[in-house]
């Protein structure tokens, strides 16, 4: 007996609980009738099936199960708008990690406008809905997108949702938690990273977009007859064509390469001019050592007198042209690391050979072509 008693007053609650629900639910959808216009006002059946979709709503959500009262509470607010249901699709949307969604849900709700003599079901509501959103703000994440290549025709999306480009480079409040970043653009390599957020984390991610050489534009649009040449005479018209980024990339050096071909003249006419200095001072070391074997003393034969000219003659020669060659060798390095780019690097001849001579009282580079 006071097992059937106990399993009596269940029910008995549980009838009362579920009668409730339907009374507020009835309660909640008619609280936005005076606020919808005539034309968006939804039929009775649908007003009554919005009605089970947001008691049945509300009841998962007070037992817990947020993931499936979403899709209740949602679509009977497609149907009618209350402030209760949307109040409560936000906060589920916040529990099961949505909070952009979520926090977007309930500021719509708290800026409404409050009817005169508001129901005490209302206040409540919206004094709920103010405290998780204060409770939810300090879990937002921030994402800053940039990408680098192309300023034109870039589609940047995160988890499959287009990023509108005003967006780029600005503050995004973004769901804590892992996300898929992909950037593309005509004619290059998709960029794309994987990122994890953090509660309240701000992270700045830049795309670099690469050219692809494989890649194609679309044709130009196809004049009329009168103003195509290739319409009268049977030329075909390209089907498509490598795009001017795709050139530029392939030939950088054409653009931006520095010029180096002063300091390479400079390096091999001071390395010749150098290495011809380095024979006369080892002529001028011969000579010294040949003096050396005559002369006694200081004193040396008559002569030997040419032979100490010689020397003399060599030792000048070789410092001159050793300094000479060293001086070549610095300006050279010096320019080599002071070029500037050119705008465009003009090929040598074919067959054209430098080479470096040094002759008597001069020094130069000459090419055979």
């Amino acid at each position: 007996m006071k097992s059937n008693k106990i399993t009596r007053n269940s029910r008995l609650l549980e009838s009362t609980s579920q009668t409730r629900i339907a009374v507020l639910g009835g309660l909640v959808l008619g609280l936005s009738t005076s606020l919808a216009s005539a034309q968006d006002e939804p039929s009775a059946a649908d007003t009554a099936a919005a009605r089970e979709l947001a008691i049945d709503g509300l009841k998962l959500a007070d037992a817990g199960h947020c993931a499936q009262a979403i899709d209740k509470l949602t679509r009977a607010e497609k149907i009618r708008h209350s402030p209760i249901v949307l109040g409560r699709l936000g906060e589920c949307q916040i529990e099961e990690g949505k909070i952009v969604d979520g926090t977007e849900y309930l500021h719509r709700l708290l800026h409404e406008s409050i009817p005169p003599n508001p129901p005490a079901s209302l206040i409540k509501a919206r004094d709920r809905a103010q405290a998780a959103l204060d409770g939810a703000k300090s879990k937002i994440a921030v994402l800053t997108i940039a990408v680098r290549g192309p300023t034109e025709n870039v589609t940047v999306t995160v988890d499959g949702q287009a990023v509108p480009a005003v967006l780029f480079e600005r503050d995004r409040p973004t769901d804590p938690g892992e996300h898929n970043i992909e950037a593309t653009a005509p004619g290059y390599f998709k960029a794309s990273r994987h990122i994890t957020l953090s509660a309240g984390e701000k992270q700045e991610v830049t795309l670099k977009l690469r050219v692809d050489p494989q890649a194609t534009v679309a044709p130009a649009p196809t004049a009329s007859k009168t103003n195509d040449n290739s319409s009268t005479t049977g030329n075909p018209v390209p089907k498509s064509s490598v795009s001017t980024a795709v050139a530029t990339e392939l030939n950088p050096s054409k653009e931006s390469a520095p010029n180096h071909t002063a300091s390479t003249i400079l390096w091999i006419t001071g390395g010749a001019v150098a290495t011809t200095g380095g024979v006369f001072g080892y002529l001028a070391m011969n000579d010294k050592r040949t003096l050396d074997s005559q002369c006694v003393n200081n004193s040396c034969p008559t002569g030997s007198k040419g032979t100490l000219d010689s020397a003399n003659r060599y030792a000048t020669v070789s410092t001159v042209l050793v300094g000479a060659g060293a001086a070549g060798l610095v300006l050279g390095t010096v320019l080599y690391f002071t070029a500037s780019p050119s705008s465009k690097v003009e090929s040598p001849p074919t067959g054209f050979k430098p080479h470096a001579f040094v002759g008597l009282n001069r020094v130069g580079v000459e090419g055979t072509f």
